[in-house]
C-alpha cells in the first residue's frame, strides 16, 4: 500500500504543482503588467468568489466524496444530479440577491458594479470541475484527474496570457482568463460525468434532504475556513489600503506553496485513509503511523521552503512587491499547522461529524476577526500575518483534542 500511496502522492503533486504553476508563471507577468494596487484588487475578487463558493456549491462535491463508498452506482448517479439541481438554484438566487444590492457590495469594495454581478456566476462554474476532481481522487484514478486538470490549466495559461499580455486587460484579463478555464472544464466535466453514468440528463429531486443534511452544517465551516484564510484581505483593504493587500497577497501565495504540498497529500492519502477506517480497530496502528509520518513530512518541507523563499521571491517576483518578504515566514509557519489540521479533519468528514467541525471552524475564525482587528491596529499588516498564525495553531489544536478526546481514538503525534 505504501508503494501506491507514493506513487499516487507523485502524481497528484505533479498535477497539482502543475496547476499552480500557472499562478506563478503568472506571478511575474502579473506583477509586471498589474500595479500593487491592482494585485490587491484582483485578491479581493477572488477572496470574494471564494466566500460564495461554500454557498452555491452547498458542499456537495464532499457530500458526493462520502456517498461514493456508500450507494450504488445507479443511486449516486441519481445523488449527483439532485445535488447539481441545488447547486443551480442557489446560485441563481445569490445571482439575484448580488444584482439587488450590487451597488452596496461595490462601495464595500471598492469595486466596479458589473463585476459584483459577476461574482456568483464565477463561484457556480467551480462546482462541477470540483465535483470531478473529487470523484476522479475518492476513485483512486489519480492519472485521470491529472488528465482533467492539466486540461483547465492549459485553458486557464493560454487566455490569461492573452488578455494581460497582449490585450493589457489587467486585473479583468486574468479573471476572464480563469473563468473561460472553469466555464470550459465544467463542459468536459458534464461530458465526463455523463459517459461514466454519474449523471442523469433529467428533473429530479431525490436525496435533497439527505445533500443538505450533510452539506448545510458545512457552510459555517468553510466559510470559517475562507474566513481563517482571506479576511486579512478584507481588514488591510479596509483599514491600510488596497495596495497592501496586493503586498500581502504576494507573500501569501508564494507561502502557500506549502498548501499546495498537503493538499496534493492529502488528495493522495483519503481513498487509502477511508478505506483502512471501515475498520478501524484493526487498522489503527497503521493510520496513525501514517499520520504520523505525514505530520514529520510537512514540517521538513516547511524548512525547505524557508530556505528556498530568496530564490523564489528573485525568480518570480517583480522588485516593487518585495517589501511582502516581511510577512512570508509567519504565514508559511501558519499554513504548516494548517496541513497538520487536514490529516486529523479527514476522521470528521468521514464520520459526518460535519456539525462539530462546522462548530469549532466557526469558533477559530471568530477568533480569527477579533484578532486581525487587534493586531493591525497595533502591528499593521504583520499583525494580521501573526493573527493568521495563532488562529491555525489554534484550529488544528481543537480538531486534534476533538479526534482525540471524543471519538475515542488513541491519538499520539
Amino acid at each position: 500500500m505504501f508503494k501506491k500511496l507514493g506513487s499516487n502522492i507523485i502524481i497528484y503533486g505533479l498535477t497539482n504543482g502543475l496547476k499552480s504553476l500557472v499562478p506563478f508563471i503568472m506571478l511575474p507577468i502579473l506583477t509586471r503588467y498589474l500595479s500593487v494596487k491592482d494585485y490587491g484588487i484582483l485578491s479581493l475578487i477572488e477572496v470574494t468568489i471564494l466566500f460564495l463558493f461554500p454557498f452555491i456549491s452547498l458542499n456537495i462535491n464532499s457530500a458526493i466524496n462520502v456517498e461514493y463508498f456508500h450507494l450504488g452506482k445507479k443511486r449516486l448517479s441519481l445523488y449527483i444530479t439532485n445535488a447539481f439541481l441545488l447547486s443551480l438554484l442557489s446560485g441563481v438566487v445569490f445571482f439575484f440577491l448580488f444584482f439587488t444590492v450590487r451597488k452596496d457590495i461595490a462601495n464595500f469594495l471598492n469595486l466596479d458594479e458589473t463585476i459584483i454581478i459577476w461574482l456568483p456566476i464565477f463561484a457556480l462554474l467551480r462546482v462541477v470541475s470540483s465535483v470531478v476532481s473529487g470523484i476522479y481522487q475518492v476513485s483512486n484514478k489519480p492519472l485521470e484527474f491529472a488528465i482533467y486538470t492539466i486540461f483547465q490549466t492549459i485553458i486557464d495559461f493560454i487566455f490569461s496570457y492573452i488578455f494581460v499580455v497582449w490585450y493589457h486587460y489587467g486585473y479583468i484579463g486574468r479573471l476572464t482568463g480563469v473563468y473561460i478555464s472553469f466555464f470550459l472544464a465544467s463542459i468536459y466535466g458534464i461530458v465526463i460525468l455523463y459517459k461514466n453514468n454519474y449523471i442523469v440528463f433529467r428533473f429530479i429531486l431525490l436525496f435533497s434532504k439527505k445533500i443538505l443534511t450533510y452539506g448545510a452544517p458545512l457552510i459555517p465551516h468553510v466559510v470559517g475556513g475562507v474566513i481563517l484564510a482571506l479576511s486579512d484581505r478584507y481588514f488591510i483593504s479596509y483599514f491600510i489600503g488596497n495596495e497592501a493587500v496586493g503586498l500581502y497577497s504576494v507573500a501569501y501565495q508564494i507561502s502557500s506553496i506549502m498548501l499546495l504540498l498537503s493538499i496534493s497529500v492529502n488528495q493522495a492519502w483519503v481513498p487509502f485513509f477511508y478505506r483502512l477506517l471501515t475498520d478501524f480497530k484493526e487498522n489503527k496502528a497503521v493510520i496513525f503511523r501514517y499520520i504520523r509520518l505525514l505530520m514529520i513530512f510537512y514540517t521538513i518541507c516547511g524548512l525547505i521552503l524557508y530556505i528556498l523563499s530568496p530564490f523564489l521571491y528573485d525568480l518570480f517576483i517583480d522588485q516593487k512587491f518585495h517589501n511582502s518578504k516581511l510577512y512570508f515566514p509567519v504565514l508559511l509557519v501558519g499554513l504548516v499547522f494548517q496541513s497538520y489540521y487536514y490529516l486529523y479533519t479527514n476522521f470528521l468528514f468521514f464520520y459526518k461529524k460535519t456539525t462539530v467541525l462546522a462548530k469549532i471552524t466557526f469558533f477559530a475564525s471568530l477568533v480569527n476577526l477579533v484578532l486581525n482587528f487587534i493586531n493591525i491596529n497595533i502591528f499593521g499588516v504583520i499583525g494580521v500575518a501573526y493573527a493568521t498564525l495563532i488562529t491555525y495553531i489554534l484550529y488544528f489544536l481543537l480538531i486534534y483534542i476533538y479526534v482525540r478526546n471524543t471519538l475515542k481514538f488513541e491519538v499520539l503525534i
